[in-house]
């Protein structure tokens, strides 16, 4: 009979420590400080190539590159991209007075949240901010160049196509602000909204 009851008292305790316990974590969990990137945090990788349209010093232009970088917890994401025109855009300069072409590109940083990222579709909101050049040049024959900033906002729609593949459709405005050249091309020629076709390769969740 006291063997029963030592082994009755014995199984209670043990029922109660491992409560006891479970609420002690779940207490810990609760009082943990949630931070935005955690040791924790899930980080995939990604890459982009990129078509965008736009107008330069009035003219229509396109310009092709990319970016990549990784994604924290599949909605911020940050990297590096480049673009570049591959349209040729002609003006008659003043200095000299004659036909110039203008080529223009550009570098920097990517940053960006994702609203419901594991939606088919869903939204991106991009952030583009970098250093840039523009040069000027008759028949292959340089003129001049100047340095600019360039900081470019946007908002674009996202279709999940496969696990590893995204499209995206979105559009964005160029403010560029440095601009020093003794032609008349000033920032506001070269600041222009801007539409643009992404094919995105990575691990997104």
């Amino acid at each position: 009979m006291k063997t029963n009851i030592l082994i009755i008292v014995m199984l209670q305790g043990l029922v109660s420590f491992t409560y006891a316990q479970e609420d002690a974590g779940e207490s810990s969990k609760k009082n943990k400080m949630q931070t935005l990137f955690a040791f924790d945090s899930k980080i995939t990788g990604y890459g982009s190539f990129d078509t965008k349209f736009t107008r330069m010093n009035g003219a229509d232009a396109v310009l092709i590159g990319g970016h990549g970088g990784v994604i924290f917890n599949s909605y911020f994401y940050f990297g590096l991209g480049a673009y570049g025109q591959v349209t040729n855009s002609q003006f008659t300069g003043s200095l000299p007075e004659e036909t110039l072409n203008m080529h223009m590109g550009y570098t920097g940083m990517m940053m960006g949240f994702n609203i419901m990222p594991t939606k088919v579709v869903h939204f991106s909101v991009p952030l583009f901010v970098g250093v840039g050049n523009i040069e000027l040049d008759r028949d292959n024959i340089f003129v001049e160049n100047s340095a600019f900033l360039l900081f470019e906002p946007g908002l674009q729609v996202e279709i999940n196509v496969l696990q590893f593949m995204k499209i995206g459709l979105g559009g964005g405005y160029r403010l560029v602000n440095g601009t020093n050249l003794r032609n008349d091309i000033s920032d506001d020629d070269l600041t222009y909204w801007t539409g643009n076709f992404s094919l995105i390769f990575g691990k997104f969740n």
